[in-house]
């Protein structure tokens, strides 16, 4: 008996959907892996689109290449001896009270996470409240703690693990709100990422970034002083500095595109607002990035 050289892709999809769930149902596969399993979906429209505009049903080598993208390859991340399932995850929730603290840092140390991080309320008595969501195939974020005399390091840090496929960081994700009752200083170094931090509302007198970031965006408060050293390799860098608050920026590396305010005056590699040098509350940031764009406004 001879196979036909064509197969309609729908009803193959659709019995290998039906085997997934049977599996699920005897316990075979965890219901996890449709978390892996939806990201492929476009493929399926793609499919369908092909044998509308051709007119006739997809060959059994193409059926093939897409069940295997779809199917065995999630399975195989689920199951292989190797590593863990990257694509699935774990999460870390985060609560560190604030208690009698009237100082602290907060040290982030991750090789690779998305990172927000924006101000808790008001009536809050954490320091830091938020989770970290990460692959299952990397080591557990860890948490350290150092108080003295009414002062607290916080570290979140997670080690690499060698010999795993890039894919094991597209999970991860680092969403953090930090008190905005006391002076805070933030140290950061990651991986590649996103990064967005929103300090409009906390009182961050230090910030220093060493980042890989893809994106990264910084928004500064309007009436505390800040000083922010970033050393960064990214796509774009964009930082909002609120017109109330005097600011210096010192660019250090060339950067194809650089848009700045016209509020601040260059002079070399120093863009500067006219009261900065008598202002008792302001903003002053050293940089020193590869990016293909930073935006200063």
């Amino acid at each position: 008996m001879k196979l036909k050289k064509n197969f309609k892709a729908g009803p193959i999809i659709l019995i290998g959907l039906g085997v997934i769930f049977l599996l699920n149902n005897f316990g075979i596969l965890s219901w996890d892996i449709w978390t892996n399993l939806w990201k492929f979906w476009p493929v399926i429209i793609i499919l369908i689109g092909i044998e509308f505009i051709v007119g006739q049903s997809i060959s059994f080598r193409s059926l093939v290449v897409v069940i295997l993208l779809i199917f065995l390859i999630p399975i195989f991340l689920t199951f292989n001896p190797f590593t863990r399932n990257p694509l699935a995850t774990n999460t870390l929730k985060i609560s560190e009270p604030l208690g009698s603290l009237t100082r602290a840092k907060i040290i982030i140390d991750m090789p690779a996470t998305n990172l927000t991080i924006n101000a808790l309320g008001n009536d809050t008595s954490k320091l830091v409240e938020g989770k970290v969501v990460y692959s299952k195939a990397v080591n557990k974020p860890e948490i350290v703690k150092q108080d003295t005399f009414g002062q607290e390091i916080f570290t979140l840090k997670q080690n690499i693990t060698p010999g795993l496929p890039f894919i094991s960081s597209l999970q991860n994700k680092t969403e953090l709100s930090v008190t905005r009752q006391i002076p805070i200083e933030i140290q950061i170094t990651t991986g590649a990422s996103k990064e967005s931090l929103d300090l409009t509302s906390l009182r961050v007198n230090y910030l220093e970034i060493n980042s890989q970031a893809s994106d990264l965006k910084i928004s500064f408060n309007s009436s505390y002083s800040s000083n922010a050293k970033i050393k960064a390799k990214a796509s774009n860098l964009d930082i909002k500095i609120p017109k109330e608050i005097e600011a210096r920026i010192k660019i250090t590396s060339p950067v194809k595109n650089i848009s700045v305010d016209s509020r601040f005056r260059k002079n070399n590699d120093e863009y500067k607002s006219s009261k900065f040098d008598a202002a008792f509350i302001r903003v002053d940031i050293q940089i020193e990035a590869v990016a293909s764009s930073i935006s200063i406004k």
